[in-house]
Formats: C-alpha cells, structure tokens, sequence
C-alpha cells in the first residue's frame, strides 16, 4: 500500500510541537513493514536547516488558482532521508519568506494554497498514493476537496488525525473562496469556516492520538463544539497512541547525557547526570534528593495552575529538589522564576528550550510531573518511563493510557496519578509518590524497572496503523 502523510510539520526539518515528532516517526516505522510505501509532503519553510535545503531537487515547477488570484507559483521539492523520501511544497510568498510557521494573520490563505498544492502535485509524484494521510486543521480540508473537486481521486482513501482538537482552523466564511469551490455546509460550523470539521466530516477514517481522548472528545466536556458530528461518526473513530523514538530516547546509548545507563545501571546513572545537571544550572544541590522536574510548554492546558497552588507546601515539607524547563504564559514564567529566588537551594528555572537540557533532565529526575488538564497523548511521559523516571500525571486523554500508577499489593506500575483536577489530590499524589520514594528503595527500584521496560516505541503502533489502512482498503 501506498500512503502520503501531508502535515504541516516534520521532524527534522521543522518542529513546533509534537506533529513534528510523530511525522518523523510514524512513516520511518511504516516503511519497516511489510509492504508499505510511504512518503511524506511538507511546506519549505524558511527555517528549514540549509544542510536540508540543499539536497533539495526540483521535480517540478506549475501554477494553481488560489481564489480571485488567477495563478500562484508551486515549487515541487524533493529530499530522501533515511528510508522516506520528503516532498516539499516551495513558495516564497506563503512560506520561504516568513520567520515562523503558524500565527500569520493570512495563516487561511497560506494552508489553503499548501492543500491544493499538495493535490495538484499528485500527478508529478513518482508513486500514486492509496491513501492520503492529513494531520490536524492545516491539512484537513484535503478529504473534502477529492470529493468535491478532484474527483479523478475519489479512488484514494483519506485518514485524519486529530492530535489536538481545540485547534480548528477557524476563519471568516468568505475565506472559502481560496479553494475556487461553492459554498458547502461541510466545511462551515457557526458561520466561520472550519477546516478541521471538514476533514471530521469527509476523511474515511478519524484518528486521534490516544484511546481515551478518542472517547473525550465526544463529550461535551472535551468536544470543543464537535462532539455531536464525532459521536456520530462514532464507528469511524480509532484511539492509537503515539509512540516514540528508541533511538533518540535511549540512556543507554544518548550521546547528550553525562553518564549512560539501562536498568541494571540506572541508580549510579541517574546520580552521574544529576551532578551534570546541576553544574549546567549552577546548583549546588544534594544528588541524593529525589529531583521533581517539569518540561514542558508553560501554559495551563498542563496543569500548571495545581502545580502553582501547591508547590511551595511541598518544598516547605520535603527535602527535595525541583527543575522547569520550558516557556509559555508571562504568569507562569514569572510564577516560576520568583519560586527559584524564593528557594535558591531547592529550584532551578530555565526558561525556553534547550533540547540537551531537555535530555540531561529527563536522565536525572525521579519524579516527572504533568498534571495536564487534557492531553491528547502526551510524549513528556513516555520518555520519561525510558529513562527510569516516574511520571506522576493526571488521568486524562493519553496520560491515563499510558501510566499504570502504582499498587503497592502486587508491587505493579510504573508511575502515579489522580483523576479529579484539583490542587489537593495533586498535593496528596505528590506526597504519597515522596514517601514511597523516601521510605522504600526496593519498592521504587522495582517501579523504576517497570517504567524502563515499557515499550511505546514506534513500531509497536505503526502495527495499528497498518491495520487500520488494510481496513480502510478492504471496504
């Protein structure tokens, strides 16, 4: 079978969030399978590295309409890396000469052109796809459009993934117009056109990140305005969850960490790279505390407003030590930075992102906190398992497929978690996850075994994956 993802990002080339990860992982999974071709198509942006643009080839150059614009320029690149071969979508105007990816006053136009280029492009690739996969709203108005105006490939099967639904694409009504089609009711919701509700619409298949987060966003709670038209497209929606790389997020073999470690090694590993750690943020810190770390986007989508309420109560009670690394909302930047200055022996705030650091902490923490408020699937976690260190989460989206919390009868799981998102059963969580970890070595040695030997690596869910096309195919 012959799939095309089509994303508005991909890992190496672009990352702003975890689509980036998972379109730079999902296909290279895919393409170990037995007969799978797969092929991925992006914009050129003008952040893409130039060790990248420059094995860059043309394939082909051609104008589409876009709107009351009569032609616009489509270059068509091509670069195969690793096992996948990339085609990029080169135009100057919508995305060779802007600074960022998203955020654009235009960003309706710039999506709109990037989709029907990408359709008007079928013909110049060297494989016809069997299915076309889109990914969130930057691409989700491809399944409507081979049905409602390119019907010479109303053979190709599509397939939508939601990996965050409260991001829609939401524009003024008129900005249909880009796609030189008439009104349909298919892609408006509330009088502004939508675009992720087109793809929930027309995609032949609906996929989202996680098997709970496929059921919350038929709740009103999570739905964000779609959960009718998801509910009844109920048979139609699949759960699986992203997975990551064993290659990248390997402590036996990372090349960022000061010490490498697996299982058998993990204690004397940990304490190497929390003395490395701590010289990076000039800490003078007791390597035999346990370390509670946060990395992540700084905004309250991930709980951060429980964390802020309780923190201190616990750096007041436990001897402990606690790292942030990550950037977002002014409040909890500052939040963060006066905690550091509140307690100089026991906090270290980083602010932005530092992919080394990012490493080192994961390696050295004992206990990883996202008490996220939803999270689609989650990747912070799962890494945080490879490398031997606890998640403490909150039951939601993901988070509750992934972290088996702790039972202290059969001494299973590898992780902690609460459900009801409120300050006080974080605090107790917190607390309960200290005391294990204080009174029982054996105990959170075991546990520590038990997240290690997890497997959420890649293959094991491009497996799903496949599945589902062959269904998709079969009819």
């Amino acid at each position: 079978m012959n799939i095309l993802f089509v994303a508005a990002e991909c890992s190496p080339f672009v990352k702003i969030g975890g689509l980036a990860d998972v379109i730079g992982s999902l296909p290279q999974a895919l393409k170990h399978l037995n007969n799978c071709e797969v092929r991925v198509i992006i914009p050129k942006y003008k952040i893409i590295p130039n060790k990248y643009k420059d094995k860059m080839s043309l394939i082909k150059e051609f104008w589409i309409e876009l709107g009351d614009k009569k032609t616009i320029y489509v270059g068509l690149q091509t670069l195969k890396l690793g096992a996948i071969r990339y085609y990029f979508i080169d135009n100057l105007y919508s995305f060779g000469d802007r600074d960022n990816v998203y955020n654009y006053n235009d960003d309706s136009e710039r999506f709109a052109y990037f989709q029907k280029a990408v359709i008007e492009s079928l013909p110049y690739l060297d494989f016809k796809p069997d299915i076309i996969h889109v990914n969130d709203w930057h691409a989700a108005m491809i399944p409507l459009l081979l049905k409602s105006k390119y019907s010479q490939y109303d053979n190709i099967k599509t397939v939508l993934t939601i990996h965050n639904l409260a991001y829609q694409g939401i524009f003024s009504i008129n900005d249909y117009h880009y796609f030189n089609i008439n009104y349909d009711s298919r892609f408006e919701y509330e009088g502004f056109l939508n675009y992720l509700k087109s793809g929930i619409v027309c995609a032949d298949l609906v996929t989202t990140v996680s098997e709970t987060y496929a059921k919350e966003i038929m709740t009103d709670a999570f739905g964000h305005g779609m959960q009718l038209l998801l509910r009844q497209r109920a048979s139609s929606v699949v759960g699986i969850i992203n997975g990551i790389s064993h290659i990248e997020y390997n402590p036996a073999s990372d090349r960022l960490l000061a010490e490498n470690y697996d299982y058998l090694s993990v204690e004397s590993g940990k304490k190497s790279n929390k003395l490395m750690l701590y010289r990076r943020l000039n800490a003078d810190f007791n390597i035999h505390l346990p370390l509670i770390s946060i990395i992540s986007r700084l905004v309250e989508q991930k709980g951060l407003d429980l964390v802020c309420s309780i923190i201190e109560e616990v750096l007041d009670t436990y001897e402990c030590v606690f790292v942030v690394l990550g950037n977002g909302e002014a409040d909890f930047e500052t939040f963060f930075q006066k905690l550091a200055i509140k307690y100089p022996k026991k906090v270290r705030i980083y602010i932005g992102f530092d992919n080394r650091l990012a490493h080192l902490i994961y390696a050295a923490s004992d206990l990883f906190l996202m008490p996220s408020k939803f999270e689609p699937c989650g990747l912070g976690q799962l890494i945080a398992l490879r490398y031997g260190t606890l998640p403490l989460v909150r039951e939601t989206g993901g988070l509750a497929d992934t972290v088996i919390p702790y039972n202290e009868l059969d001494s299973t799981g590898y992780g902690f978690s609460f459900s009801r998102y409120n300050p006080k059963d974080l605090h107790k969580t917190i607390n309960y996850a200290l005391n294990v970890y204080n009174d029982s070595h054996k105990s959170w040695d075991l546990l520590v075994q038990n997240a290690m030997a997890a497997d959420f690596g890649w293959p094991r869910f491009a497996k799903l994956y496949k599945k589902q096309y062959h269904k998709l195919l079969k009819g």
